[in-house]
């Protein structure tokens, strides 16, 4: 029986290791069979996806070339340059205008200011010169009464002021009564 069991042994894993060997055999091929299967259907696809690039890459190339030498793609370049250009001058013209009216401004205030200092000299000097202005004592002759009596007064030291003022001559006309 030892004999038996040992050879019932020897068929079991005899027939094990065939039978491991038969299952190994039929997933690898079937393994196989797929990887040849996805790798087959992966060329295919590749192959496609390299058409459809290439196919792609000459129209993006067309487009290019077209594009490229199209006369109204580089007027419109030259246009969008030239308006840039004009663009950065107006807005340093813009400063610069900006830069002459804050002059400007200073400049006619500072006049403004010039003038009122003037004028207010003008007026001292005026004033000073009517504070200083001796009194004088005119003798005047009386004359025989009449209907009117034009009395005239005479400056022994004129005075010369400034501006456009004349001087006045005659004194104010007074209205006498009779006596």
């Amino acid at each position: 029986m030892l004999i038996e069991g040992a050879m019932i042994l020897t068929w079991l894993s005899a027939g094990a290791a065939v039978g491991s060997l038969l299952t190994y055999r039929l997933v690898s091929g079937t393994m196989n069979q797929e990887r040849e299967e996805q790798l087959r259907n992966s060329i295919v696809e590749n192959e496609a996806l390299s058409r459809t690039n290439s196919i792609y890459r000459e129209r993006i190339e067309e487009l290019e070339n077209t594009l490229f030498s199209n006369d109204k793609y580089l007027e419109m370049a030259n246009e969008i340059e030239r308006l840039s250009a004009d663009n950065f001058k107006l807005r340093a013209r813009l400063r610069d205008l900006a830069c002459l009216v804050e002059a400007e401004k200073k400049k006619t205030t500072w006049e403004r200011v010039e003038r009122l200092e003037k004028s207010i000299l003008d007026m001292r000097r005026r004033l000073e010169q009517e504070q200083y202005r001796p009194e004088f004592v005119s003798p005047v002759n009386y004359l025989p009464a009449r209907a009117e009596i034009a009395i005239t007064a005479e400056e022994f030291a004129p005075t010369e002021k400034p501006g456009p003022e004349k001087p006045k001559k005659w004194a104010s006309i007074l209205r006498a009564r009779k006596l």
